[in-house]
């Protein structure tokens, strides 16, 4: 694994020769973190969290602090506040983020006001935000706050979301939750509560009009964790078709049905009628659930393959039985389908009128078992469906052996009680298609962008034979939430415009890809603690004078960099071995630039443009042959500039004169006003004089351009 320092190649290249010490300050080392909680609301169908995290620098310099903070997925962060001392925390300002960070360079820079802690909340492309932390004094005390919208995911009656760990790190804590359940795993923590719903589904609908000539929409539905409960003490007929063309086998397959749906009816009572050209009862009364498995056994002998299909009858017989005990009757009727010309579905509903009213009689094709596990389907489509819908019931289809009897009880669960909502379809919304069955416990999500979505939608299904229908108008509470969706939905950002999604932030007040927050006091001001970023590291730069000083009025030059560790050396020497090797190598002067990746202090890749091939290979193995410091923190690329613009390369530069005034170039000009500092990708100079040859760098959207010293 190769490890670059590219903080010593910038060094050298800025003209710190070893007789000029850099002032060197620890920044975030020194940061505690003294109270980290999450305290969690429900709000509908969302979770609203706030998340609390007091910090304490520790050391005996100012420190900045830059961490990543994780999220529950498609979350979205809608206020951000910053407080000192105890003082209740005040409200940042959402704005777009190139404002924000104009406002942060500012604020950051050189100036006379006493340092004052703010503090910068953004979207990280990693997902999650980052946290920019600027001017804690020495044993100051600060909190930081931060409102988070999470979609949660539905699960089995429980409303669920994920919250990541994030980077283990000294000082650092695991947050405490307020109310709701929360389990801890390796990867984070899983939060939990009870979510009841509508009877069969909650569903809801939303649209919300974009500026532009498009709206957003969401269908969410959250099925019932029941869609209906199994009848109390049932009394359940099994009626078996012993016809020859069922055969040992088949006999032996439907009966092997009949301890797994027993499994789902422990309180059943239970009677089993064997049909052929006439019916019989089995056991001749009503017996418990766990009376049957010994019953079946002992009357094997009765359960032998005769001629006659004649299904009819033997359902005649079970509502004679049913009608003798009462209660609420269930009939399960085996068939291989293959009847009489005469059998007619009208002639056997009328012998199934003797039974309770309640009765409702489910008819089951068994086809041969085969050497699968346990499956069914639904089949309104066949001759028999007629017979169970008009009781309620339904055509099963099932295949397969029940050798796994979890298994097969899961699977005959449908035969007790409605576990799904078949032919499930949304009407008035062509782009709006859903599965066709709605399994109990599950959830949809579906969302998009389109010209004029309706104000309301139809959903249909059926919960076994009864008709599902439902009519589903804007619900306010997720048009309200729907912005926000859009924004954390990475499946509809996606289909946005910049436009839209600036209008989505916005609505939402979320940081975004184009959003951010500032916290920062009243009489916040550019301050004696006013450094140039110039390299992304976040860290802290030093007033004091020096190369490596921050640019302030006072008169001194350069930048600085933090650190308590004695980085001078390696770093100096790192990058004048390998610019001489290169230029020895090469026989001409270093040019070009070079990206460094870095995920932390580990370089992960390195890449040099505008220079020659020979110069290109060298820079390039220059770079890799180092290691950056502790001070690199987070996932960030690092571009160093080489830029040769002198006669004579070999005559030194002058040492740093005290310069003029700090200015600032931008697209509208240079202004004289040191505090002022432009938008992303403008850059600071140094008015005044300059040395002959001149080194750039820069990371992020940041650069800095500052004299630099001659040949190294």
């Amino acid at each position: 694994m190769r490890q670059p320092s590219v903080v010593a190649a910038l060094v050298v290249l800025l003209g710190c020769g070893p007789q000029e010490p850099l002032p060197l300050e620890v920044t975030a080392g020194g940061v505690r973190e003294l109270r980290h909680t999450v305290a969690v609301r429900s709000d509908g169908s969302a979770a609203r969290l706030k998340v609390t995290r007091v910090l304490r620098n520790d050391g005996d310099d100012l420190a900045t602090v830059s961490r990543h903070l994780t999220l529950p997925d498609e979350a979205i962060a809608t206020a951000f506040r910053l407080g000192r001392d105890g003082a209740p925390p005040l409200p940042g300002t959402f704005s777009l983020s190139d404002a924000i960070a104009q406002q942060w360079n500012l604020l950051t820079s050189p100036g006379d006001a006493a340092p004052s802690p703010i503090g910068r909340l953004d979207w990280s492309e990693e997902g999650g935000l980052q946290l920019e932390l600027f001017g804690l004094l020495p044993r100051e005390v600060v909190s930081i706050e931060y409102d988070v919208e999470v979609p949660p995911r539905y699960e089995a009656g429980l409303l669920v979301f994920d919250l990541p760990f994030e980077d283990d790190a000294d000082g650092w804590l695991r947050p405490r939750f307020e109310g709701a359940e929360v389990e801890e795993t390796v990867d984070g923590f899983v939060v939990r509560r009870q979510h009841f719903t509508q009877a069969i589904a909650d569903v809801r609908w939303a649209t919300s009009q974009l500026d532009t000539q498009r709206t957003l929409w969401r269908f969410e539905v959250d099925a019932a964790l029941e869609l209906e409960r199994a009848p109390l003490a049932p009394r359940v007929v099994f009626v078996i078709d012993a016809s020859h063309s069922e055969g040992p086998e088949g006999i032996t397959a439907q009966v092997e049905l009949v301890a797994p749906y027993l499994a789902n009816a422990p309180d059943a009572l239970v009677e089993v009628v064997v049909t052929r050209r006439f019916a019989e009862r089995l056991f001749g009364r009503f017996v418990s659930a766990a009376e049957v498995p010994g019953l079946l056994a002992s009357s094997a002998a009765k359960l032998t393959p005769g001629n006659g299909s004649n299904l009819d009858v033997g359902a005649a017989m079970a509502a004679q039985a049913l009608s003798q005990v009462g209660g609420p009757g269930r009939v399960v009727l085996f068939t291989d389908t293959r009847l009489r010309a005469g059998f007619s579905n009208e002639a056997t509903l009328h012998a199934l009128r003797a039974a309770p009213a309640d009765t409702i009689v489910h008819v089951v094709s068994r086809a041969a078992p085969g050497n699968e596990g346990l499956s069914e389907q639904r089949d309104d489509s066949a001759a028999l469906s007629g017979l169970a819908s008009a009781t309620g019931g339904i055509f099963l289809r099932v295949e397969g052996r029940a050798t796994d009897f979890e298994q097969a009880s899961r699977t005959l669960l449908g035969l007790v009680r409605p576990v799904r909502v078949d032919d499930f379809a949304v009407e008035g919304f062509d782009a709006l298609t859903v599965e066709p069955t709605l399994d109990e416990g599950t959830m949809v999500r579906l969302q998009g962008v389109a010209a004029l979505p309706p104000a309301e939608v139809v959903v249909t299904g059926k919960v076994w034979a009864r008709e599902f229908r439902r009519v589903v108008q804007v619900d306010t509470a997720l048009r309200q939430r729907l912005p926000g969706l859009a924004v954390g939905v990475g499946a509809l950002r996606e289909l946005l415009s910049d436009d839209e999604l600036r209008t989505a932030a916005f609505l939402s007040h979320a940081a975004s890809p184009v959003t951010s927050f500032l916290a920062a006091p009243p009489d916040a001001a550019p301050s004696t603690a006013g450094v140039v970023e110039a390299f992304g590291l976040g860290l802290s730069g030093s007033s004091r004078c020096g190369c490596g000083g921050v640019i302030t009025t006072s008169g001194c030059g350069g930048f600085g960099v933090s650190s308590n560790t004695d980085f001078e050396a390696q770093l100096r020497a790192s990058l004048a071995s390998g610019v001489r090797a290169c230029e020895a190598t090469t026989g001409a002067p270093a040019t070009g630039v070079v990206f460094v990746e870095g995920t932390g202090d580990e370089v992960v890749s390195v890449e040099v443009t505008g220079a020659s091939a020979p110069m290109t290979a060298c820079l390039t193995e220059a770079a890799w042959a180092v290691r950056l410091g502790p001070m690199f923190v987070g996932h960030r690329t690092y571009e160093v500039g080489l830029t040769a613009d002198c006669s004579q390369r070999s005559s030194p530069a002058p040492p740093f004169s005290r310069p003029g005034p700090a200015s600032v170039v931008g697209s509208g000009g240079e202004h004289t006003d040191p505090a002022v500092h432009g938008a992303r990708g403008w850059h600071a100079r140094r008015a005044g004089p300059v040395a002959p040859c001149r080194a750039h760098a820069r990371a992020h959207r940041h650069r800095l351009s500052v004299p630099g010293a001659g040949s190294p």
